[in-house]
């Protein structure tokens, strides 16, 4: 709403919203020039008047780079950009999922995980491509044949706070807690004694090792996913306790997950065979690529989480 911001925060967050767009290397001149020219253009009048004079942060940016960026228009250049990452990376998600579940239950050709992961990466790199094409199209013709057009109107109290490196996103806190309790819910449904129904012929299947061993401790690492989300609703920054535990975590699935691949010998010639065989069913070969694939990504997702976490604690402590 107009009027809630105070001047100085709305230079902050504009300076930020420019300062993003530039080659690190140039934000420091820039930051001076341009709150100079913020305090010489509110001079007799209010600052968010000037701002608005002064047009989106991504103007200022294009005169400070001094040549357009551009790829269908330097207009519309930075709002073709907002639309089109998100539009592939949703694009990709789904098609790439509908592919992978497509091959889980295709009874003609039995799955390999090979099989499984090349056709899921081609369907969602076509989806990207296909993706980038039509918003690439969209945004063209509407540089061509609407020059003028005004997508949507720029105010200065709509400029986003500036991030702190030590913060925590209550939105990022909110899905880490959402997905660690999906997680524990569904770990706990394949235990035989609180399996649902639809799933208890499962479950009383599945080898006794895993449920003896393995399930607890994807459980433990699912509470601890929960434990940490919450010291981060909590907390909201990137202290030590904070990152100790969400390293703590993170080390403990991938262990977890090691385990997994460990115990069943998921690139061994034999495993392949016992499922092109189909001996298990078809759920139960499907069953067993998910959990596969699924421990594979939970290694590769919580190394990255590893790394931000330090990078974070640095952050916040340089801060």
């Amino acid at each position: 709403m107009a009027g809630t911001l105070s001047d100085d925060e709305l230079i902050d967050r504009y300076v930020h919203g420019v300062l993003v767009h530039l080659p690190r290397s140039r934000r420091d001149a820039a930051a001076v020039e341009l709150r100079a020219r913020v305090a010489d253009e509110s001079s007799g009048r209010s600052t968010r008047e000037a701002l608005t004079e002064f047009g989106p942060p991504e103007d200022q940016a294009r005169r400070f780079r001094g040549a357009p960026r551009q790829l269908i228009g330097p207009r519309l250049y930075d709002t073709y950009l907002r639309v089109l990452w998100p539009a592939i990376r949703a694009v990709a998600l789904v098609v790439g999922g509908v592919s992978l579940l497509a091959a889980l239950v295709d009874d003609d050709t039995p799955p390999t995980i090979g099989g499984m992961l090349e056709e899921g990466l081609t369907s969602a790199f076509t989806g990207a491509v296909y993706t980038a094409v039509w918003v690439t199209v969209v945004f063209a013709v509407i540089e061509r044949t609407a020059p003028g057009a005004v997508l949507r109107e720029w105010r200065p109290d709509d400029l986003p706070p500036v991030p702190r490196g030590h913060e925590i996103p209550l939105g990022d806190a909110i899905a880490d807690l959402v997905f660690a309790v999906a997680v524990l819910v569904g770990s706990l449904c394949f235990f035989p004694a609180l399996a649902p129904s639809f799933l208890a012929e499962t479950a009383e299947g599945l080898d006794p090792g895993v449920v003896d061993r393995l399930l607890p401790l994807v459980v433990a690492v699912a509470v601890l996913w929960v434990i940490v989300a919450i010291a981060q609703l909590v907390v909201r920054a990137w202290t030590l306790p904070v990152t100790a535990l969400s390293i703590a975590a993170d080390l403990f699935a991938v262990v977890t997950a090691a385990a997994v691949l460990v115990h069943r010998p998921y690139f061994s010639a034999e495993f392949i065979a016992d499922l092109q065989g189909g001996n298990d069913g078809d759920l139960g070969r499907a069953l067993d690529i998910g959990i596969g694939v699924s421990a594979i990504a939970v290694i590769l997702v919580c190394a990255v989480g590893i790394v931000t976490a330090a990078r974070k604690y640095l952050a916040h402590r340089r801060e």
